[in-house]
């Protein structure tokens, strides 16, 4: 089958052909004028300029070389050039630059959702966190639109899935008129151009180019493509699914060619703490930083660390850290919990860190097994104490060598959140471990989300940057 590529025109003629399409569309309506809902429309997509292809033989299967779309509602410095979505490269040139940031709010969640949706029944992954590696798609969602005039996305044209890191553009925000069902499909359409499919005519499909309000999908029936400068590119494409000259396009039938029928998500990630050791000891009032690795098949979407059974705080960007301070004395079973986009979780082994009087650098014994002095390894005390449930001493001994003895650990982390434990899988969680009220508090940072400590904590729970993130 032969593979039918885009002329290799230059960019500069592309581009202002482009422009100009934006610049005068018949609907779009006078400057200044107030538009209507469906005044808007979607812009026709740009085709990758020759220079820009990556040629592909003529016997190359028609499969996406990616299946993962990223969703950039944070925003990021674009620079000009061939599209590479990890390093914020686009070939569309009036977008080149600071692209606004989306904001936060209900409609943020709701407008993922429902992308989720419309790409349901393919095998494709859906994500707001940046993938740590591999090829992605990635659609810049935000209020940043050099083209106005009613311009609610672009995107480049790439036949086959050429590009194998393309990146396509929303117009959209937090606070603008559209619903979330608008957004989604404004970013799943640039999308799909982003892997070959055109514009089409007919309202109830996700590729028409006017905003017709609804919930449209990717409909599996063959459509009149609606043409690009009076051109049809991807008619390689078109004719797999639909047969004769390439004018018309099944939407549904070309995404699954290139994606597949969906498959469930049932790999969970992995996650452990690096830092500290397991049987780290430190003096009462320290502030050290606890920091994990998680890696996932697909994207990891947050790791959450926990003291026994209470969750502490969650990070949703690697590296994952937090920041514990003044931190009083006390026996702290340690974990991380880490989640996938298809919330499939794993738990970490346990890290005890101990924070005890007199100190740590200088006591003798063994800091990996809790006892300074001659006892039990298994146990932590040379008499009756267990590590896993005893609580720091506060007689005389306590001061001088830190050993600990009977009672139930200090659970100085109260609890953040409502079930907790049930946001580590329920059965992954040690037993015995917190769930105790406590009298003691220490504070923690985060480099990312946290939640507050409940009030009337000794001391409470800090939630600050621990970095600055790119």
């Amino acid at each position: 089958m032969e593979l039918v590529h885009v002329h290799k025109l230059s960019l500069s003629l592309l581009i202002a052909a482009s422009v100009a399409t934006l610049a005068s569309p018949a609907h779009a309506g006078d400057p200044g004028e107030e538009l209507e809902p469906s005044d808007y429309y979607r812009a026709d997509p740009i085709p990758v300029p020759g220079e820009f292809l990556q040629e592909t033989g003529d016997d190359e299967p028609l499969a996406a070389s990616t299946n993962v779309m990223f969703i950039n509602f944070d925003g990021a410095n674009l620079s000009y050039g061939s599209d590479d979505s990890a390093a914020n490269r686009t070939q569309i040139q009036q977008l080149a630059g600071n692209f606004s940031a989306y904001g936060n709010g209900a409609k943020r969640a709701a407008t993922l959702q429902a992308v989720k949706q419309d790409w349901s029944p393919f095998n494709v992954v859906i994500t707001e966190s940046r993938p740590n590696s591999g090829n992605y798609t990635m659609c810049m969602t935000g209020p940043t639109n050099p083209f106005g005039g009613g311009v609610l996305g672009i995107a480049p044209l790439d036949c086959n899935d050429q590009q194998d890191r393309n990146v396509v553009f929303a117009f959209h925000s937090a606070n603008d008129q559209f619903p979330a069902s608008t957004q989604a499909t404004t970013i799943s359409q640039e999308i799909a151009h982003a892997y070959g499919l055109e514009h089409v005519n007919e309202e109830g499909d996700i590729m028409n180019p006017y905003n017709a309000g609804g919930d449209p999908s990717f409909l599996d029936q063959c459509i009149p493509i609606v043409p690009n400068n009076g051109q049809i590119y991807c008619t390689q494409q078109h004719i797999a699914e639909c047969g004769g000259n390439g004018s018309t396009q099944n939407s549904y039938q070309e995404l699954m060619t290139l994606f597949g029928p969906s498959a469930p998500d049932n790999s969970p990630p992995t996650v452990s703490i690096t830092s500290p050791s397991d049987g780290a000891m430190y003096s009462p009032g320290a502030t050290f930083d606890v920091t994990a690795t998680a890696n996932d098949d697909v994207n990891v979407a947050r790791v959450e660390l926990f003291n026994g059974n209470e969750m502490l705080a969650d990070d949703t960007s690697a590296p994952y850290s937090w920041t514990l301070q003044n931190v009083p004395a006390g026996v702290y079973p340690l974990h991380a919990v880490a989640y996938d986009d298809a919330d499939n979780s794993a738990m970490s082994a346990v890290v005890t860190i101990y924070v005890e009087d007199g100190d740590p650098t200088t006591t003798s014994g063994d800091p990996t097994t809790g006892d300074p002095t001659t006892g039990d390894p298994t146990t932590g005390n040379p008499t009756t104490g267990d590590p896993t449930t005893g609580a720091t001493d506060s007689g005389s001994d306590s001061g001088t060598t830190g050993e600990p003895t009977t009672g139930e650990p200090p659970d100085t982390f109260d609890s953040l959140t409502e079930g907790a434990s049930a946001s580590a899988g329920g059965t992954g969680l040690p037993p015995d471990y917190g769930g105790e009220e406590a009298d003691e508090g220490c504070a923690c940072t985060t480099s990312d989300n946290s939640r507050m400590l409940l009030p009337g904590l000794l001391l409470m729970l800090l939630v600050v940057p621990r970095r600055r993130r790119q």
